[in-house]
Formats: structure tokens, C-alpha cells, sequence
């Protein structure tokens, strides 16, 4: 699963330096060390954050900063095992200054970042990779670590969809089939043209919850097959594309959507951009082909 580790790594890199651009003129406001989440109770309840040392707007702006520059390293995939380690650290620092912006996809990536930190993810699309300083070395302990890390990955996806499915079957909303319709009445987690539509029709609220709910309850058990395992993989892309975009919590479902990434083989990566470069070749040399007839023709007709 290197390619797919690979992948995840860009991705996370992504998410996390497209959240801090978005809020970075608001940066002091939302973490600052006066900023709006701070209380004389705030040190009681963050568990860890390298903000605190400080009380200073340089303080800030220099571990802001320096977490802006250890994402971007991350992303590029240079140094990862020490890169990895640093990300996390500043990442959950950050979390920790105000949790109540965040959209509940940070729990799972902080989870994901700590096994990431035993997964070669630097073995395609990074510095590493093609740096004669940084060679890859191929070790059999390193190998088993990676794979252990795959499987933790693997593993602590299914437990997320298994437990979030056992508890809403428990809810009774979920059993008569109208959580979807509730859950889009909550005015931070709705799209007015696209709610309005999907709640006028009862047989699309119905549909939408029960297929949630059976594919979570399904998705552990279908990856045990290699066929039942990309109908989930390719179900679960438009059942987190729906959230991101009917409920607004854009960062967690492609959080969720990356994840999946790791879940398929390096095989299957190359199998898939060999067929993509084939029709691509194929269609360039179709479209050389039929300028040249054009233009001979042309000639002749001249």
C-alpha cells in the first residue's frame, strides 16, 4: 500500500495547510492567546498544546508559522519519519486552542497521523524519493512497522463506521427511516436549495437513510473480498461527497474519502494508470491520425 499511504500523506498535507489559509487573517481571534475560545478555566480542559508555553503574540506567531512550514514540508514529503512526528505535535496543538470550529474530522486524522508516523509514505510523490541525500532504505523491521500501520489504519476505519452504525440503529429515527430529514433541519448543517430538495421527497429521505446505515454496518465485512471490497470503497465516495456538500462539513468527508486511499493496493494503482495512460495514448494517436488524413486531404483537394 505504499501508493495509497503516499496519497494520504499529500492529501492530509492539503487539508491541513487549506485550513490554515483559510482562517489565517483570523488567526488571533480564533487561537491567539486572548482569542475568543480562551477562558480562565481554557488550561483545565487542553490536554497538550506547545501555544502555551507562550503568552505573546510573537510566541504565537512564531509556532503558527513554524506549523504552517512543518505542513508544507509534510506535504512534500521530505524527512517524513521526524516531519510526521512534528506535523502531529503542531497539528493537535492547534486543535487543542479552540476545538469548537472544528467538524469532528480532526479526531480521525490525528489518529490516522499517529500510525502514519510508522507507514512509508514517502515512497512516491516526495523529496525523499528523489533525493540522493534521503535514499529510501529498504528494512525488514521498517517493512513490518508499515504494514502494521496500514492495518491499524484499516482497522481504526471499520471500528469508526461499525460503532457509528450500531449507535444508529439504536436511535429511533434511524429505525423508522427519517434521521436524514432531521439531521438537515440543524441550520449549521444544511444547504437551503439542496435541503429543500432532498426533504421534499419521503422515498429519497427513506432511501438515503437506511443505505447509510446498512453501508456502515456492511463496510468492515465487505473489505474481507477484493470484489465487495471497491463496491464499498466506491459507495462510500458519494456517501461522504452528499455530507460535504448537503451538511457543509467539506474537511471531514474528504478526510474520510482519503482514507480510502490506503485501502487499495499498489497493484491496483499501476493496473488503473496503465489503463487510463492506454485510452489516453490511444486517443492521442486516434487524433494524430485523423489530422494527417485531414491534411492530406486537403492537399489533394488543393
Amino acid at each position: 500500500m505504499l501508493i495509497g499511504a503516499s496519497i494520504l500523506r499529500v492529501g492530509f498535507g492539503i487539508i491541513i495547510l487549506y485550513s490554515y489559509s483559510i482562517n489565517y487573517a483570523q488567526r488571533h481571534f480564533l487561537w491567539g492567546y486572548n482569542s475568543i475560545s480562551k477562558t480562565e478555566f481554557s488550561d483545565e480542559f487542553t490536554n497538550f498544546s506547545i501555544y502555551q508555553y507562550g503568552s505573546t503574540n510573537l510566541h504565537f506567531e512564531i509556532i503558527f508559522h513554524l506549523g504552517i512550514i512543518v505542513a508544507l514540508l509534510f506535504t512534500l514529503g521530505y524527512k517524513t519519519r521526524l516531519i510526521s512526528f512534528l506535523n502531529l505535535i503542531f497539528l493537535y496543538s492547534l486543535h487543542q486552542e479552540n476545538p469548537t470550529i472544528l467538524d469532528g474530522g480532526n479526531n480521525i486524522m490525528i489518529i490516522v497521523l499517529i500510525y502514519l508516523m510508522f507507514v512509508k509514505t514517502n515512497a512516491y510523490f516526495s523529496i525523499d524519493k528523489y533525493s540522493n541525500q534521503n535514499k529510501i532504505k529498504e528494512n525488514v523491521y521498517i517493512n513490518i512497522l508499515h504494514n502494521f500501520g496500514v492495518l491499524a489504519v484499516t482497522l481504526q476505519f471499520c471500528i469508526l463506521y461499525l460503532n457509528s452504525a450500531l449507535y444508529k440503529v439504536m436511535g429511533e429515527y434511524w429505525q423508522n427511516g427519517t434521521a436524514i430529514y432531521y439531521i438537515l433541519q440543524v441550520d449549521e448543517f444544511n444547504l437551503p436549495w439542496l435541503t429543500d430538495l432532498i426533504v421534499s421527497s419521503d422515498i429519497l429521505i427513506v432511501l438515503m437513510t437506511y443505505s447509510t446505515l446498512l453501508l456502515q454496518i456492511a463496510f468492515p465485512f465487505m473489505l474481507l473480498n477484493k470484489v465487495t471490497k471497491y463496491i464499498a470503497l466506491t459507495l462510500v465516495v458519494p456517501l461522504h461527497l452528499g455530507i460535504a456538500f448537503a451538511m457543509g462539513l467539506i474537511t471531514f468527508s474528504f478526510i474520510m474519502i482519503l482514507i480510502d486511499t490506503i485501502l487499495i493496493s499498489d497493484e491496483d494503482y499501476k493496473k488503473a494508470y496503465a489503463f487510463i495512460k492506454k485510452k489516453f495514448v490511444k486517443k492521442k494517436e486516434t487524433n494524430q491520425v485523423q489530422l494527417e488524413t485531414n491534411s492530406i486531404e486537403k492537399f489533394e483537394f488543393d
